[in-house]
């Protein structure tokens, strides 16, 4: 059952990931784009919710997956987890 349960939750990370690197992506483009038109960062802060959605998601899931594990690992650390799968702009 354990088994199955954290199959499900990698599941449901796996679009939380791609929309990350979507998200890396077009805040360099947007970084980039920004220092010749400003107005253009306003892009960033339409996209930020959606980050933050997924970034909340990612980190339930893998937070459950530790319990699951009977690991002891705090929701913050997960969401710190998170941050490590991506690079920094």
């Amino acid at each position: 059952m354990k088994t199955i349960i954290i199959l499900l939750l990698s599941i449901i990370q796996l679009p939380c990931i791609i929309e990350g690197w979507i998200s890396y992506f077009l805040n360099c483009i947007v970084k980039m784009l920004s220092s010749i038109m400003f107005f253009t960062a306003i892009v960033s802060l339409i996209w930020w919710p959606l980050d933050m959605l997924c970034a909340l998601l990612w980190a339930g899931c893998e937070y459950i997956k530790q319990k699951c594990l009977s690991h002891n690992l705090k929701f913050s650390d997960a969401l710190v987890l998170y941050t490590h799968l991506f690079p920094t702009v």
